[in-house]
């Protein structure tokens, strides 16, 4: 009864589950290592714990770790198609003074600027992330040119006035936000 519980949940939960859940359906702590010992889970991260047959979506478990968080800068250039370059490290932006001691290029904002772009993606994995959209992207790129190579800022300003589906309204809107504006009039002039 307990596996049958354990695997509906893991089913409707994209494969993970997270210690204060296993009360809810009915497992008590102490039988956590035993499901690990029998294969059914493994543990990914502090309190945290992911179905034993799937692969681990490292984007996915650093949202459930850190609820504060959002890709951005190339991390999300990659995923909106703006770069073809695989980042070396993830680039994620949380709200100043957050606390996140992580391996990873970590960006930081005012809380009022923290929510503007955020929108929600599918993973690799499938697993649902939130990224800052790609107006928010070339926004923050344009405003702080030395955190990415020069090779990839062109790349990454030319493919977006290169995409069909770009919103050069909420760009404005953005470029007015973050006081990028006449860095955004002057690309448009050279590139529309």
């Amino acid at each position: 009864m307990e596996n049958i519980n354990l695997q509906k949940f893991l089913n409707k939960n994209y494969g993970y589950i997270e210690t204060k859940d296993f009360k809810a359906i009915g497992i008590s702590k102490p039988l956590i290592p035993k499901l690990i010992k029998e294969g059914i889970i493994r543990k990914v991260a502090y309190g945290l714990y992911i179905d034993n047959n799937l692969i681990e979506d490292e984007f996915y478990i650093l949202q459930k770790r850190f609820s504060n968080i959002v890709f951005s800068y190339n991390t999300a250039c990659y995923f909106w198609n703006l770069s073809d370059r695989t980042p070396n490290k993830i680039d994620i932006t949380t709200i100043s003074h957050n606390n996140v001691n992580e391996d990873l290029n970590i960006h930081y904002v005012s809380k009022n600027n923290f929510d503007i772009g955020i929108t929600n993606i599918e993973s690799p994995y499938g697993n649902p992330i939130k990224i800052y959209n790609a107006e928010r992207c070339v926004c923050d790129i344009l405003k702080n040119k030395n955190e990415v190579d020069i090779e990839l800022y062109n790349k990454i300003i030319k493919n977006y006035f290169n995409k069909k589906d770009r919103d050069l309204k909420t760009l404005e809107e953005y470029a007015k936000l973050f006081n990028v504006y006449e860095k955004f009039t002057n690309i448009m002039e050279v590139l529309i």
